[in-house]
């Protein structure tokens, strides 16, 4: 169902469905190429929100997905924003 809807998610929305996923242990190739090109289409929405941008790698990299694209959108807002990042202990 989310795969069809992806078209229509916020930033959160997708993070949260690939947090979801990647918590449940799986490993859905389309619905994560799906929410990795949306995501990249509003990066700029992302940028607001440490926490969407490190679900959404955490997401991809726990369960070793490697979306190069997706990881180079990423970074450049992460390198904005990263004396936001508030690190878990």
């Amino acid at each position: 169902a989310a795969l069809r809807r992806i078209a229509s998610f916020r930033p959160q929305n997708m993070s949260n469905t690939a947090w979801a996923f990647a918590t449940l242990g799986l490993r859905d190739a389309p619905l994560l190429n799906a929410i990795a090109a949306s995501a990249i289409a509003m990066m700029s929405e992302f940028e607001g929100n440490v926490q969407n941008l490190s679900n959404t790698v955490w997401s991809f990299a726990s369960r070793q997905v490697v979306h190069h694209p997706l990881m180079a959108s990423i970074s450049a807002p992460s390198l904005r924003t990263i004396h936001l990042f508030d690190p878990q202990t």
